[in-house]
């Protein structure tokens, strides 16, 4: 998918966040609520809870990292969507299971199974998460029912218009020119790319697929 390199980008960012910090915070989890309720049963219930999750996220980012060049074999993938499924049942509410589900989309997209994709990124949204993982699992919706078919601009368009992006700018604005683009609507792209680039400057993030983009709807202007 064009314009994926900088979500994939976000999601890498994910799994060595977890590398870094995983265990850290599950340990700080434990000191927290001991600290705060201070019920011996409580803590230790919520330690465990807590504990279960991570160990599953764990599994999962060992499962992914499995892949050689993106792909998984059969086992693995169903390894995969074991541990997701349990990970949805058992701490639906959880940021591990929403980060699962993000990268269970991603896999889904290297696959070519954009409906699997799709249904995992709702699945995301379903779950009210909080607002960075609410925007890159918006943004990413959008791209694959995009994706799907090209007639599909505008619903995915509508999927990100009017949303205060703040850090995933550049992304959101690149998105919206695809889409304007697809939609035959190309002063509004070209203001979207234009947006792109400022923000990725701004960011210091340089995406070159957006100035060749933008120049290319001034050839087309040239040519009409």
């Amino acid at each position: 998918m064009d314009s994926y390199r900088t979500e994939e980008e976000q999601i890498e960012v994910i799994k060595q966040w977890w590398k870094e910090n995983g265990s850290a915070i599950v340990v700080g989890l434990a000191i927290a609520l001991t600290g705060v309720f201070g019920y011996k049963a409580w803590n230790n219930y919520q330690d465990a809870q807590a504990a279960e999750a991570s160990a599953l996220f764990q599994d999962v980012i060992n499962v992914v990292n499995k892949g050689q060049f993106g792909t998984l074999s059969e086992d693995d993938l169903s390894t995969f969507n074991h541990l997701l499924g349990k990970l949805k049942t058992d701490f639906s509410s959880s940021t591990y299971a929403q980060f699962a589900a993000l990268l269970r989309a991603q896999q889904g997209v290297k696959d070519e199974d954009l409906e699997k994709a799709q249904q995992e990124l709702q699945w995301v949204l379903d779950q009210k998460p909080e607002e960075n993982i609410e925007l890159l699992a918006q943004l990413r919706l959008a791209r694959v029912i995009f994706a799907q078919d090209a007639e599909n601009a505008q619903q995915a368009l509508d999927l990100i218009n009017n949303v205060d992006a703040k850090a995933y700018l550049m992304s959101y604005e690149h998105a919206k020119g695809d889409f304007y683009v697809a939609l035959n609507k190309l002063s509004e792209a070209r203001e979207a790319y234009t947006k792109a680039i400022a923000a990725g400057e701004k960011a210091e993030q340089v995406d070159p697929t957006i100035q060749v983009k933008l120049d290319n709807i001034a050839v087309a202007k040239e040519g009409a």
